[in-house]
């Protein structure tokens, strides 16, 4: 590669690491309370995993709504249960510490009030609808999958056996509940562990069984508070630790803290980039003046 082909690939990079980092940028600091007052009409699920069963009928229901195969190498249900491009929800029995009795936990997208992997997605092909769910635009994706890395709850699943690969996640049935709908877990679900609801409705629903059973539930909706808070919502009879949830997350949404880093790349990435342009012109000066001399 000569100079100015290295010049140039040089310069277009640093331009594209300023671009990259603007459609997360515009997330402002907010505060959790603000935020949570903000989307209070956003549609949301209360997952009581207490009262789960492993049945899987919220699978089936996921899958038939959203068209999703049924794969062996990935299970939806049972204890290897997973994420993946084919389960958008899925049911793991877990045996946590010091329980009687296996667990079975619901995962999904959390649908973040202020998410993680719409600040870091370069090409807006994950945005936060006005609506309240997170939604991804397949046709968008460039396969960069920085929101798998920046998820912080593990959702975001590739399609790594596709020759043209897409990221997969729940979109919280987002064709469903602009109808007012509830989703199709949530309908499907036979014994009430799943409530679809107002994001208001569905935390006041939370805490008041909380409330009306202490020696029965652990003392926290997961979701409340966790990166700025969730409208996916549980509670649980035992550790939210011991169920594999992930711990010790920050009751700011993570965008404003990924912000304080991202927003100095822009103006880097412009300096860098005038900088070589410069030390290029420099050195062709330099050239031009030598071969004159030599003539």
């Amino acid at each position: 590669m000569d100079r100015r082909r290295f010049l140039k690939s040089a310069t277009v990079t640093a331009a594209a690491a300023g671009i990259a980092v603007l459609p997360g940028s515009a997330s402002a600091e907010i505060e959790p309370e603000e935020l949570a007052n903000e989307h209070a009409d956003d549609p949301a699920l209360l997952i009581d995993l207490s009262r789960c069963t492993g049945c899987g009928a919220c699978v089936t229901a996921c899958k038939l709504q959203n068209h999703l195969p049924w794969r062996s190498d990935q299970p939806a249900v049972g204890p290897e249960a997973q994420l993946a491009s084919a389960n958008w929800t899925s049911v793991r029995a877990v045996d946590p510490p010091g329980a009687a009795d296996t667990r079975y936990v619901k995962r999904q997208c959390l649908h973040c009030l202020d998410p993680a992997c719409v600040s870091a997605c370069p090409v807006r092909a994950l945005r936060k609808d006005p609506a309240g769910p997170v939604t991804y635009d397949e046709n968008r994706c460039i396969g960069c999958r920085y929101c798998l890395m920046a998820c912080p709850f593990g959702v975001p699943t590739f399609e790594w056996d596709q020759t043209i690969s897409a990221v997969s996640k729940c979109n919280l049935c987002a064709e469903r509940t602009s109808r007012g709908e509830a989703t199709a877990c949530a309908a499907a679900c036979p014994t009430g562990a799943i409530r679809y609801g107002r994001r208001a409705d569905v935390l006041q629903e939370a805490t008041s069984r909380i409330d009306a059973e202490p020696d029965r539930y652990e003392h926290h909706v997961y979701g409340e508070t966790e990166a700025g808070g969730t409208s996916v919502l549980y509670v649980s009879d035992v550790s939210f630790a011991g169920l594999g949830f992930p711990q010790g997350l920050p009751d700011r949404p993570l965008p404003d803290y990924t912000w304080q880093v991202s927003r100095l790349i822009p103006p880097f990435a412009v300096g860098l980039g005038a900088v070589l342009i410069a030390l290029y012109g420099r050195r062709k000066k330099l050239e031009t003046g030598a071969e004159e001399g030599e003539r």
